[in-house]
């Protein structure tokens, strides 16, 4: 199947921004046209984007979803429903949920979740520290290699320096991220 998505005001991430055309073939970008839009490809289907905005998926870095353990604030499909209608097609989701992600069942049971109901790609960050409470640090290669892109205690900083210290060395060894 072919696509010209034609009258799109178009946005690049190289920093481009401008009216243009999209050729999607197959489910992929086939040509990107600046400007005026080129002739649709035979047994194309012409969409008029209306001036509207084209632009590569969003990724919000910093969503708070209430799974576990608070569902009745937001769930991965209520937040996975808002943030597609947005624009977002990645959520980085907050390890703040009670209890807190800070083991890799935890993780896995929020992967789980996500993938099975949440309408956009989800992504979790895992506590830097257990409970988030700034004590103790959090099994942080296996909650890296269980899928936690990035570690944060969120809201609640550090406040033991050595502790911390510790932290940023171990995950930096591992080239896991953190997020203070």
């Amino acid at each position: 199947m072919t696509l010209l998505l034609a009258n799109a005001r178009l946005v690049d991430p190289e920093g481009r921004e401008g009216p243009g055309a999209l050729v999607i073939r197959d489910g992929l970008i086939a040509d990107i046209a600046w400007g005026q839009a080129p002739e649709p490809p035979e047994g194309a289907e012409l969409v008029d984007c209306g001036g509207h905005c084209l632009a590569p998926g969003i990724v919000d870095l910093g969503v708070k979803i209430g799974e576990p353990g608070e569902r009745h604030k937001e769930s991965f499909r209520t937040g996975g429903r808002a943030a597609a209608a947005g624009g977002v097609t990645t959520m980085v989701t907050r390890p703040d949920t009670d209890p807190a992600i800070d083991t890799p069942e935890a993780l896995d049971f929020v992967t789980r979740k996500a993938r099975e109901i949440a309408p956009v790609r989800v992504l979790p960050m895992a506590a830097l520290t257990r409970g988030r409470e700034g004590r103790e640090m959090t099994e942080i290669g296996l909650l890296r290699d269980a899928g936690a892109v990035a570690f944060t205690d969120v809201d609640r900083p550090v406040t033991d320096t050595r502790l911390f210290q510790r932290a940023l060395a171990y995950a930096g060894g591992l080239g896991a991220l953190v997020i203070h």
